[in-house]
């Protein structure tokens, strides 16, 4: 129990453990002898007798358990002998609270007060009867308060355990990506200064957008589309007419959002796998449907031999989607095409990027 669990229980507990002693006491003595003693009281023989000793009984009884368990939680915690902890904290606390007692019990009072033996016993058989019972509570408040402290850790560190998979999979990268574009690149030069000055640029605007959102967990459909027209520009450079993209209902969402990289993943899945000419285009269509999905939906026309890497976009892109708990995309493979619905984040909070100015 906190400090200021605490607190409330010695302002409220206290009263109502006292309230509950008197209904006892009055429960447990005979009829008689409760009913002679009370025709006695004068007003302030109850408040002194009935209500101001109970109270301080309880207060009594709580507090020396409450100090009992802050000092032995250093001394002998639960953790390392519960059983010696419980039979050590109980012998204590009913050991203090007889000995305080047995001081009292040897005031003279007026007869009227019923301060005999018998009341003696009976507060000492309720003494040992709530020390075991206050004892048993303090030790299942610690058990309960340190299984609440585990439960927190490890909500914790499955938190960070989910991020850090989420950094992992936002970091992979096919690295032929950049080897080709350099290869491109280098081809550029020469016969055409103007274009490859145009290539670099929007290769540096591909990395610094990954650099840029790589601690996002999801991004506009707005920025993801800037960068995936830069992203197509070095596509569409190295082989012309042969790739062909078409958008279509995207403008309205630009308020939702999507997990970062994700068309570019699915974009270059589908041109890794296909085989084209500007014969034999590859046609990839990039829309949105009720408001709650973007497809991405290709031609099919595999080639011969499987590239090294298959599915690892796929598989990123499911897992990503796990992660971020919003729904998981949907893939239809079919004989003439390939689509991949994915689930729009309706909980993205859009981030200002725009990469035309940087191009």
């Amino acid at each position: 129990m906190s400090t200021s669990g605490y607190r409330s229980f010695r302002l409220y507990g206290y009263p109502s453990f006292g309230l509950i002693l008197i209904l006892l006491f009055f429960l447990i003595n005979p009829y008689e002898r409760s009913i002679h003693s009370w025709r006695q009281f004068s007003f302030l023989d109850f408040l002194f007798v009935d209500v101001l000793l109970t109270m301080s009984y309880a207060a009594l009884l709580f507090e020396t358990g409450i100090q009992l368990t802050l000092r032995l939680n250093k001394k002998l915690p639960w953790e390392r002998k519960i059983m010696t902890r419980f039979v050590v904290q109980f012998l204590l606390h009913i050991s203090l609270i007889s000995i305080t007692l047995i001081p009292i019990f040897q005031i003279e009072l007026p007869s009227k007060f019923s301060a005999d033996q018998l009341l003696f016993r009976q507060i000492i058989i309720f003494s040992f009867i709530f020390s075991l019972l206050a004892t048993a509570v303090f030790a299942a408040e610690h058990f309960f308060h340190k299984w609440k402290d585990n439960q927190l850790e490890t909500s914790v560190m499955r938190q960070h355990a989910t991020q850090a998979q989420l950094d992992a999979l936002k970091l992979q990268l096919d690295p032929h990506f950049l080897f080709n574009n350099l290869s491109t690149l280098a081809s550029l030069i020469p016969d055409n200064p103007a274009l490859s000055v145009d290539y670099v640029i929007k290769l540096s605007s591909i990395y610094r957008y990954m650099l840029t959102n790589r601690p996002q967990n999801t991004i506009s459909v707005k920025a993801e589309l800037e960068f995936i027209h830069a992203y197509l520009f070095l596509y569409q450079t190295r082989y012309g007419e042969a790739i062909q993209i078409n958008f279509s209902n995207i403008e309205e969402l630009s308020d939702k959002g999507i997990a970062p990289l994700t068309l570019q993943l699915l974009i270059e899945n589908a041109i890794k796998h296909n085989s084209f000419s500007a014969d034999h285009p590859l046609t990839i269509d990039i829309f949105s449907t009720d408001d709650q999905w973007i497809v991405v939906k290709n031609n099919k026309s595999l080639k011969l031999t499987r590239e090294p890497g298959s599915q690892l976009g796929l598989k990123n892109i499911r897992e990503r989607y796990l992660l971020l708990g919003d729904g998981v995309p949907v893939i239809n493979n079919t004989a003439d095409y390939f689509e991949v619905r994915i689930p729009l984040l309706l909980n993205h909070k859009p981030r200002p990027l725009n990469l035309k100015s940087s191009i």
